[in-house]
């Protein structure tokens, strides 16, 4: 699941820069239109972050002398992804098609309802939520 997210997150982070004005500016509602190049870019970076807070293993975080950051990125993509559900609903409610995405109509209805699953998703394969359980250790 971890890796599986993180290597969503990974491909879309960097599309977001490959694709700004084509895919990820269109999809911007218009009362957020001013700040959009801004938007787009700030999420491309925090969906590049996360991917990379993900897949760093914990002895990595403990080799940099700082706690596992897991958590904290699976929180950040849900936090995303609550507020990408904005650009997802516009996309739904113009009924705009957006380059790359063929799915049509269908998938744009869809999408926002799928948004909750994807948020779940970034809690618990970050362990942010149902960590698994740590043996007691006897001393």
């Amino acid at each position: 699941m971890r890796y599986g997210m993180a290597g969503a997150f990974l491909f879309t982070g960097f599309d977001h820069f490959l694709s700004l004005e084509t895919r990820y500016l269109p999809m911007i509602p218009p009362y957020l239109g001013p700040f959009g190049r801004e938007l787009v870019i700030a999420s491309g970076v925090a969906e590049l972050a996360g991917a990379i807070g993900l897949l760093l293993p914990r002895a990595a975080w403990s080799r940099l002398r700082l706690p596992d950051m897991r958590p904290v990125a699976g929180v950040g993509l849900a936090l995303l992804l609550s507020v990408t559900v904005l650009a997802n609903a516009h996309v739904a409610e113009a009924g705009l098609e957006v380059q790359g995405l063929s799915a049509g109509q269908t998938y744009a209805a869809i999408r926002p309802l799928l948004q909750p699953i994807f948020i779940l998703w970034a809690l618990v394969c970050s362990e942010a939520i149902f960590p698994p359980r740590r043996s007691a250790r006897t001393s």
